[in-house]
């Protein structure tokens, strides 16, 4: 990526969900666009992540490049990823929102996409147990590794007991 005569653009939150609607239809994917607090907001199917980030990423119009973050959200009936994109080329910002079934939360990885969605998916899925499918390596990230739970998930206990230290076998 390269950015050749950077310039502030103002932005109109209206004109990019008229855009990314527009484009989204053209494509058949399904979305739910709005604007809250100065931001724009997107709902998308699961099943669809995949191909509306590539819509996004490579549509010249659109230049959704850059990757923000990715996190996982807990709530009591469901869970939620929430990607947040932005574009240098517009100078445009989009949160992109993921339901997912709470019993068994799963949804493909965008790493062919943006490859800096790597590290943020490896922690959605040790934080919150969401299966994040394709992912290229899904091994612990911030934990040691032998534990069995995912500490930000709403229905973690915290268990106060000794424990024997394990060393990994190598650090990497």
């Amino acid at each position: 990526m390269e950015i050749i005569d950077y310039k502030f653009k103002e932005i109109d939150n209206q004109e990019i969900i008229n855009k990314i609607g527009t484009k989204a239809k053209s494509a058949d994917i399904e979305i739910k666009l709005w604007e809250e607090n100065g931001q724009v907001f997107c709902q998308v199917d699961p099943g669809n992540i995949v191909k509306f980030c590539k819509l996004l990423n490579e549509d010249r119009e659109l230049g959704f490049e850059y990757i923000r973050a990715i996190t996982g959200v807990d709530y009591e009936d469901h869970m939620e990823v929430v990607y947040s994109l932005y574009s240098f080329v517009s100078n445009w910002s989009i949160n992109i929102k993921a339901r997912l079934d709470a019993e068994k939360p799963e949804i493909e990885t965008i790493t062919s996409i943006y490859k800096g969605a790597d590290w943020f998916e490896r922690e959605i899925w040790e934080m919150f147990g969401i299966n994040i499918k394709g992912h290229p390596d899904l091994r612990p990230l911030l934990l040691v590794g032998d534990e069995d739970f995912h500490p930000l998930k709403k229905s973690f206990e915290i268990k106060w007991e000794e424990r024997q230290y394990k060393p990994p076998k190598f650090f990497e």
